[in-house]
């Protein structure tokens, strides 16, 4: 292991030559924070580190010994810490297990073992090793297998952490919007193997055995309801949009919040807009989300209408998912 954190730290100077390193002690600190959560979930205790390196393409690697690189690109890409999160377990993964030694290794077509002795032997072939090993570790140029394991297993401890597990999904499909939006870009993170599409699917499989719902609105911090009073009203908000308003009163607050407790729950931006609807319950009309009423009559006097209500929601659910285009919402 000692040889191994030795190499990754070569590697990291030469990566420092080629990239400036930053030092922002905000976000170094979000990004400590983040990895500590994850260091009980892995199988060795390497001295795992982030740093951040300044440039622009949407990247984000690993080295032996346990330093993960973030490019101030991926870093501007993710939307939430949640997001952060998931590509740093993914890349968590590939330092726990060695893999840009495997991969080094099977590029060379020696084993791991012959692999360790070469660069440590300072021979003539280990300047072209070291070379082959931070090319691999950059450009993530993993084998298929190592490249599931890493999302398989980050997914495992994402969620092991507390962390959304969807987020490791809105991450990936973020970047295959973004790849379908300017496909001549030089690649960075989207050369991985196999295709993002590929990795959704396998992912969203893995969750269906896990049976861990993928709800996306966590992972993104979006459809956040809020109550609040308002110049005489009682306002339900969501995304801080207005969606129901109701005059100030007791009554009126209990209402909203709830009506706000049930849609953090039920509305999802997995929700299809059909499952928003107004039934007629014993002779009232009721607002139903999914499967349960979030409200019904008789409202507040002076308070806006179920109906009103329903296609503010509509129009919430709608909004949410323009901020998240890349997603497959599948009902």
């Amino acid at each position: 292991m000692k040889k191994e954190i030795a190499l990754g730290e070569k590697v990291a100077a030469d990566v420092e030559k080629q990239w400036e390193r930053v030092a922002d002690p905000a976000l170094s600190a979000r990004l400590s924070m983040l990895l500590g959560r994850f260091l009980p979930h892995l199988s060795r205790p390497l001295p795992y580190e982030v740093r951040i390196v300044r440039e622009k393409m949407v990247n984000a690697f690993s080295l032996p010994g346990g330093i993960v690189y973030f490019t101030t690109g991926m870093l501007d890409f993710l939307r939430t810490d949640a997001e952060m999160a998931a590509i740093l377990a993914h890349e968590l993964i590939h330092a726990d297990r060695r893999h840009v030694m495997i991969q080094t290794a099977r590029a060379s077509k020696i084993n791991l073992a012959a692999l360790v002795l070469m660069i440590a032997s300072q021979g003539s072939a280990g300047p072209m090793i070291l070379t082959n090993l931070a090319q691999v570790a950059v450009t993530n140029s993993y084998g298929r297998d190592l490249e599931r394991e890493a999302d398989k297993e980050g997914f495992r401890i994402l969620l092991e952490a507390g962390f959304p597990p969807a987020a490791m999904v809105t991450s990936l499909e973020a970047m295959i919007y973004d790849q379908l939006k300017r496909p001549y870009v030089d690649p960075g993170v989207f050369m991985t193997h196999p295709e993002l599409s590929e990795r959704v699917a396998y992912i969203l499989q893995t969750a269906r055995e896990k049976n861990v719902p993928i709800r996306r609105k966590k992972a993104l911090n979006l459809l956040r309801p809020s109550v609040e009073s308002r110049e005489g009203k009682t306002v339900l908000l969501l995304d801080g949009d207005p969606v129901w308003s109701l005059p100030e009163s007791g009554e009126s607050r209990a209402a909203a919040v709830n009506a706000a407790e049930k849609i953090d729950d039920l509305l999802q931006m997995e929700t299809a807009p059909y499952e928003i609807q107004i039934i007629s319950l014993d002779g009232k009309n009721a607002l139903r989300v999914g499967p349960s009423i979030i409200a019904r009559e008789p409202l507040p006097k002076g308070a806006g209408t179920l109906e009103s209500f329903r296609e503010s929601l509509v129009q919430s659910l709608g909004e949410a998912r323009n901020k998240h285009p890349g997603a497959k919402y599948l009902h």
